[in-house]
């Protein structure tokens, strides 16, 4: 049993550490110590704290952080009234039902600037006297330094939420909205003396939200399970994962904004909500993706030569799927029904290289179905659809093609997954699918694997690496091509700030084995090809047909 320690500044925390500790503690497989940090000198009076404040930042800093903090409790009290995620964020929740008479006093006393703190020569030996395998930082304030950071075997674990190979300081979560950076990174560390230059162990990247406040509680909320992970991983193994290499930091430091920069801020996000709004309660314009075909393989497609397929009144298509049999070309795709507001899958003919037969639905279902994945196997053709409503992958056959299918079985349970696809590579089959946290609809951010030996069994096997890609610019698929060859190509999304699906990158598979992955992306296509588009997110190819979708900005019917 691995002995944890987690520095805190009180037993009252947010919701996210407070989560962390209750499945650490019920786990059985670590002892934690909750090592409570108490101020070398009394407290002052606040009218004393105020000036040495003012001392230390100056007027003008003063003022601006002043200013940031009530930008930011402001937005946050307009913003949570709508999001019960949001109203979770700022409830405190007590530590005391998990202390079990582990609870260690160490003082601790702070720099000038308030920012870098060290702990007294006693709390040190109270430290090392537990033995502790790795210490946590809670809810501790401040950045380490000296003898802390090596008083557990395996040094103090902590987050750093911002990618840190541009984003070092904070505040968290912040500058990816204001500089409009399409994802969101943090990282697990190791701590060092390095302000946020710590070695990491573990690093992921996830959309950005519009605003700051949507932002920051979405962060923290992805982020959080893995570092109960990342410790009952190592509480089971005894390792860590090992350690990126380190790379030089070529940006300042950042701090909070000026009030200049806050008020930039809060202008084009005000901008940007008055528009999403403006397009959707007075013009009446709403985001609605289409399909098109061309008849040739994927590498000759000229997607601007794409014959576009008409959307029926009141619903879209997307997620285009092909396959020829029997003398037929059958194009599946997601049918979303906008009165519904839910998806069925659709049989489009492809008669030639410039017409189509819409023939209707073929599997319909009480729940939201899209992405009908298609694969071949003894001769019979399945599909997998994206079901993750029924936090299910559920196998569908076709029994007469190409508009009867049946329900066959269940290939995996209990996981919140969404567009999966399934291949045979090396002797293998291998699932991909991209999975979101417990309570989460984030299925952009990571991609998985499964492993089994024949694709209709209810048994996969985890990779060893899973996530294979933690980043939400290249981890969902968007169709695969060439399956089954030696070199597979993932499509993947691009999300863009604020956007779902701004674009698609190709990338060749070209190494996946039980405990290794990496591709290499080989091209990007972006939505130019059609006027007034701003999106596309899938591409397939049966080697006869290639299909794709793309999104515009269009008037409500």
């Amino acid at each position: 049993m691995k002995r944890i320690g987690i520095l805190i500044d009180s037993l009252n925390c947010d919701k996210y550490l407070h989560d962390t500790v209750k499945e650490l503690a019920q786990n059985g497989r670590v002892n934690l110590f909750f090592l409570l940090t108490i101020d070398g000198k009394p407290k002052q009076h606040w009218l004393k704290e105020l000036i040495s404040k003012l001392h230390t930042s100056g007027l003008l800093r003063f003022i601006e952080l002043a200013f940031f903090d009530k930008l930011t409790q402001f937005e946050y009290r307009i913003l949570s009234n709508s999001s019960s995620q949001l109203k979770a964020h700022s409830k405190l929740y007590n530590l005391s039902d998990y202390i079990n008479n582990n609870l260690i006093h160490v003082k601790r006393t702070y720099s000038k600037s308030a920012l870098f703190v060290r702990f007294s020569d006693d709390a040190i030996n109270k430290i090392k006297a537990l033995n502790l395998d790795l210490i946590i930082k809670g809810n501790a304030r401040g950045i380490f330094q000296g003898a802390i950071l090596r008083s557990a075997k395996q040094g103090i674990i902590s987050f750093h939420h911002g990618d840190n190979r541009w984003n070092r300081g904070g505040p968290a979560a912040f500058w990816e909205v204001y500089l409009h950076k399409p994802s969101t990174g943090f990282i697990i560390q190791i701590l060092t003396e390095e302000l946020d230059g710590g070695s990491v162990i573990f690093r992921g990247e996830i959309p950005t939200r519009r605003t700051y406040t949507e932002n920051l509680v979405n962060l923290y909320n992805e982020s959080y399970p893995y570092l109960s992970k990342v410790i009952l991983a190592y509480a089971n193994s005894g390792y860590l994962p090992v350690a990126e290499d380190k790379v030089p930091y070529p940006e300042l430091i950042l701090k909070a904004p000026s009030i200049f920069q806050s008020i930039k801020y809060l202008l084009l996000t005000g901008l940007l909500l008055f528009r999403l709004g403006l397009n959707k309660k007075v013009f009446h314009k709403h985001e609605r993706w289409s399909v098109a075909f061309i008849a040739s393989k994927w590498q000759d497609a000229i997607l601007r030569d794409g014959v576009q397929i008409n959307n029926p009144s009141n619903r879209f298509f997307a997620d285009p799927f092909v396959v020829t049999r029997e003398g037929k070309t059958i194009c599946y795709v997601e049918d979303f029904c906008y009165s519904r507001n839910k998806g069925c899958i659709t049989a489009i003919e492809l008669i030639d290289n410039k017409t189509y037969n819409i023939l209707g639905p073929v599997i319909q279902e009480p729940f939201h179905m899209s992405f009908p994945y298609l694969f071949e196997y003894d001769n019979h053709l399945y599909m997998i659809p994206e079901t993750h409503e029924t936090n299910s992958i559920r196998l569908y056959k076709c029994v007469n093609f190409p508009l009867h299918w049946e329900y066959q079985k269940t290939l995996m349970n209990n996981v919140n997954t969404s567009d999966s696809m399934l291949f045979a590579h090396k002797e293998r089959w291998w699932l991909f699918t991209n999975v979101a946290i417990k309570n989460s609809n984030d299925y952009d951010s990571q991609l998985f694997a499964y492993y089994t030996d024949h694709p209709l069994s209810e048994e996969w096997t985890p990779h060893k690496n899973n996530p294979l890609i933690f980043n939400s610019n290249i981890a969902r698929n968007g169709g695969i091509l060439d399956a089954g060859s030696d070199s597979p190509v993932r499509v993947r999304q691009k999300q863009g700030f604020a956007s779902y699906g701004s674009g698609l990158t190709l990338a060749k598979i070209v190494d996946l084995s039980l405990s290794t992955y990496s591709e290499v992306e080989i091209c990007e296509i972006v939505p130019h090809f059609y006027p007034r588009i701003k999106g596309c997110h899938h591409l397939f190819s049966n080697g006869r047909y290639t299909v794709f979708d793309y999104l515009r900005l269009e008037k409500s019917a």
